[in-house]
């Protein structure tokens, strides 16, 4: 390592990934540096999941007490900021402590010379090891007129210190209907656009539909199943023309915001100078051992193209700085990932689907229940919707995989969670006297069908 500047340099070390990889790597005692282009916090502090939930909390009080939210939102956009600038001061306090402890950062977009160089604002720096964290960006696709038009990504949407009056979310991701469900609530005219024939795609159906009634109810309109043909700005609008139902819409709105999914952040790497392989969407191919093609070269975060979480990324992170200061790899741990949806109601699941199950040769039963059943719920003012899936491997009875849609679905999926990694069967969670009256409980009536299913 001696004939190197450094044993290990981060690429993008201001994020979760980046930064848990790089402080796993000095408890070795290795001389580590770090490369970071931009503000020290990475996406989900700086842009991503932390304003967000700032503004979805602000967002649902405003609803709660009927609040004019456009004129209440330049106070709620100083809340979130000020929630980010404490945040991200955090992980510049922290990144200083590191320094003093020997962390060299390095300031400035980095790019590969060769395999184990990387040149970072015209200073070219030499690594045994390194481990790449640059993240994702908003993916734009080629939309005739799109890019002329002008558009807000969610970094840009968040800033706005004024929200305007009407809004068009192209997307319906979580991103998209979460950011979505705060201009509703906000009071600001808004309209979803979603290709797929519900929202959020990628999972159950069935939270898709809740979902697009409640944003009915904030006031949004939702259009799903589309095909959109064009974006074109005229005057102080933006208009984007798509079918729905066989039929060609036309929806205009003073803003536009673009939440089409995010791909890997890449494009300025030179990754063919590192040898480095990667996928269609640009994304760096690693195994279990976050090891790229390139053996003494790793990936953490987004960039690699797997789900795009923190908690994931701070496993990848942390496996990645170890296996890069180790001679014996260890395989990354992600058996058990919660994952979210803030919404109201929330989403939350973890664990595997009846079809993951299935594909890995596990025969499975799934439970439900609809919590709308639930004597807990009547006691509500307004209304609760939502439901349970638990699901359970026959002969062990052990649970495999769960998904919760209620209002504070993100806490109640970690029981779930610690069932899994447990290797807890149904049985096991229905003895247990849930508290009464919550919706908590739907977890001990869930498990409770699912337990009676397995022992038919």
């Amino acid at each position: 390592m001696s004939n190197f500047d450094l044993d290990l340099i981060v690429i993008g070390g201001g994020g979760s990934g980046g930064f848990t990889a790089a402080t796993t790597a000095m408890k070795t005692g290795a001389k580590v540096g770090m490369a970071e282009a931009g503000r020290l916090g990475g996406l989900c502090m700086l842009a991503g999941c932390m304003p967000s939930k700032t503004l979805l909390h602000s967002a649902a009080q405003i609803k709660a007490q009927g609040v004019n939210g456009m004129a209440a939102y330049p106070t709620v956009h100083q809340f979130t900021r000020a929630v980010v600038n404490h945040l991200a001061g955090g992980r510049v306090e922290s990144v200083e402590a590191k320094q003093k402890q020997g962390l060299q950062l390095f300031r400035g977009a980095a790019h590969f010379v060769d395999p184990h160089t990387v040149e970072v604002d015209g200073q070219r720096v030499s690594a045994a090891k390194i481990v790449i964290a640059t993240g994702s960006e908003e993916a734009v696709p080629p939309v005739p007129g799109l890019a002329e038009s002008g558009y807000l990504d969610s970094d840009a949407f968040m800033k706005l210190p004024e929200l305007p009056e009407s809004l068009l979310v192209l997307g319906g991701g979580t991103q998209a209907v979460e950011l979505a469900q705060v201009a509703a609530r906000m009071g600001v005219k808004t309209t979803v656009v979603q290709r797929s024939a519900h929202l959020v795609s990628k999972i159950d159906p069935r939270f898709g539909h809740i979902l697009a009634e409640s944003l009915s109810e904030d006031g949004a309109t939702v259009y799903t199943g589309t095909e959109l043909r064009e974006v074109r700005r005229e005057d102080q609008t933006v208009t984007a023309v798509f079918t729905h139902q066989g039929k060609e819409v036309s929806v205009s709105a003073q803003a536009l915001l673009l939440s089409l999914g995010r791909r890997p952040h890449t494009r300025s790497l030179n990754l063919k100078a590192a040898g480095v392989d990667t996928g269609i969407r640009g994304e760096v191919l690693v195994d279990r051992c976050m090891q790229t093609s390139q053996k003494h070269i790793f990936a953490a975060g987004d960039v690699t193209g797997w789900t795009m979480v923190v908690n994931l990324a701070v496993l990848q992170g942390r496996t990645a700085g170890y296996n890069a200061t180790h001679e014996t790899p260890r395989e990354i741990d992600d058996r058990v990932l919660p994952t979210a949806i803030f919404t109201d109601p929330q989403f939350a699941q973890v664990g595997l689907s009846l079809e993951q199950a299935q594909a890995a040769g596990l025969d499975c039963l799934e439970a439900d229940y609809d919590l709308g059943e639930m004597s807990t719920a009547k006691t509500y003012p307004e209304r609760i919707r939502g439901y349970m899936s638990l699901r359970g491997e026959k002969g062990s009875g052990r649970i495999v995989g769960a998904e919760v849609v209620a209002p504070e679905a993100s806490l109640m999926i970690h029981d779930m969670a610690v069932a899994i990694k447990m290797k807890a069967t149904a049985s096991d969670i229905a003895s247990i006297p849930y508290i009464h009256p919550s919706l908590a409980e739907i977890s001990e009536f869930t498990a409770g069908r699912l337990a009676k299913m397995l022992r038919a």
